[in-house]
């Protein structure tokens, strides 16, 4: 924001400007931005420690003189001027004898005077807690903001709560120390409003937030929070030291959170902080202990693939990408695809789980290519049943055919069940659904109808697929052709 007049130095804009610039002499003092701004007391403090006010008063210029392109010698002696007027607005107010808001009802008649006589309300009734006592000066804006309804007031507690957040050494008597990581979570969770978070909160601090948070919009407090979010998962701490499926878990935990929370789903960085965090796990001490536990090179793929698809590290996806071609390649990726006595429902499952993963990836089409040629050897028994078909087949006339992405291919020969239809120029993935249209035209049934294909195996061109029909008359005409054949 750019000051204009004496006046604009009390607005929301400039207050978190002074805020920021002069946080480490408020951390060292345990004061908030709003006792220095509105305190006459504060403010002769920092004009008697040394050159710090000149020093944070050259910085409010710098940033001032860029957005007015003036000159910062100029803008300096500008910003001073103004400085110095509201300073002494304060001062005035002050001897006026502007009352310390004891409640709800002095903070709302001074908010409806002066967002000035506003500040001052609540910086001298800040004052009466007791010094570096941050719980009892959060204690004093949470009263106050259960009863106090004018626009301005509301505004003037969010900020100054947001400051106790976003001040480390107010922050860890509030919520929590900040290598605290899983503490740090939850309380930005459950100011977000994260129904399990508020539940197993611990912090009172955080639990009167979330319960205000339904009385009041407080965006500083939100936006404070989404920053300590981002701070935390940014850390180099992990959420699970010893155990990386823990850490996978809780890390895809978190973005389906985080995309459910309105607040925080609007701060892109904390999405690309996850997958950042997803791109450490991408070593051998984490990726051993994880594959180790997949039985089966099926659900070992799936692992890897799914992983690719959540980072957007180029390096640990080039990693990956390797790993899944080694797993392919080996002389064991068929045999040992799917594991011992996995069911047949077990087996389609992870068929169509692998077919989604490797359709939703960004590897290169060619390797994707392989990838499907390979595993189609190991989804070809997902057909057959005590190794015979579960329903005979017929070869299809001449006119027949199946009718899909804009293409008509021939049908080579189909059962009450499936179609093998080809060559069909285009990808279809093992697991993939369609919706077809079958077209048989030969001398032994006539036939157009709807149906959604499951893809079991695609090869050289060739389609295998399940298919199933809406339409109970043609289902019921199918099997009867079948019986009689």
């Amino acid at each position: 924001m750019l000051c204009q007049r004496p006046e604009d130095v009390f607005e929301p804009p400039a207050r978190d400007l002074l805020f920021r610039v002069a946080q480490p002499y408020l951390e060292q003092v345990r004061v908030t931005g709003t006792e220095l701004m509105f305190d006459p007391r504060e403010q002769r403090k920092i004009l008697n420690a040394g050159t710090k006010f000149q020093e944070y008063l050259q910085r409010v210029a710098i940033l001032q003189g860029q957005l007015s392109q003036k000159p910062v010698a100029e803008r300096m002696r500008q910003t001073l001027d103004m400085v110095d007027a509201a300073m002494r607005a304060v001062e005035a107010a002050v001897r006026r004898g502007q009352a310390a808001a004891d409640d709800a009802a002095v903070l709302d008649a001074a908010a409806t005077a002066a967002p000035l006589d506003a500040g001052i309300a609540l910086a001298l009734a800040l004052a009466a807690a007791p010094p570096g006592d941050f719980a009892a000066r959060a204690t004093i804006c949470f009263r106050l903001l259960a009863g106090v309804r004018t626009p301005v007031a509301v505004d003037l507690l969010d900020h100054t709560l947001a400051q106790m957040m976003r001040l480390k050494i107010a922050a860890a008597a509030l919520v929590g120390p900040a290598d605290a990581l899983a503490v740090q979570i939850r309380a930005c969770l459950a100011i977000a409003g994260d129904a399990d978070a508020i539940r197993a909160n611990r912090s009172p601090f955080v639990a009167e937030v979330a319960r205000l948070n339904g009385v009041h919009a407080l965006p500083h407090l939100a936006a404070a929070a989404v920053d300590a979010f981002d701070a935390a998962l940014a850390s180099p701490a992990k959420m699970a030291e010893r155990d990386p499926m823990e850490e996978l878990k809780t890390t895809r935990d978190l973005r389906k959170k985080i995309a459910a929370l309105p607040v925080l789903a609007a701060a892109p960085q904390l999405a690309e902080n996850l997958s950042r965090r997803m791109s450490r796990l991408v070593v051998p001490e984490s990726l051993d202990p994880l594959l180790a536990r997949e039985l089966g090179t099926g659900r070992k793929l799936l692992a890897l693939v799914r992983l690719y698809n959540e980072i957007d590290d180029t390096n640990a996806r080039r990693h990956l990408d390797a790993m899944v071609n080694n797993l392919v390649e080996s002389r064991d990726f068929k045999d040992e695809f799917f594991a011992p006595g996995l069911a047949h429902d077990e087996r389609r499952t992870l068929v169509v789980e692998v077919a989604e993963a490797l359709g939703a990836s960004e590897m290169l089409e060619m390797r994707k290519m392989r990838y499907r040629e390979v595993a189609a050897m190991a989804f070809a028994d997902l057909g057959q049943v005590a190794g015979r078909r579960i329903s005979p087949r017929m070869s299809a006339g001449p006119e027949d055919r199946v009718q899909l992405m804009g293409q008509r291919v021939p049908l080579r020969n189909w059962s009450e069940a499936g179609l093998l239809f080809g060559p069909f120029a285009g990808t279809l993935l093992p697991g993939q659904t369609v919706r077809a249209t079958i077209l048989l035209r030969n001398a032994y049934i006539s036939i157009g109808f709807e149906a959604t294909l499951e893809i079991v195996r695609f090869s050289d061109g060739l389609v295998g697929a399940k298919y199933t029909c809406a339409d109970p008359h043609v289902r019921q005409r199918i099997k009867t052709h079948f019986a009689a054949a």
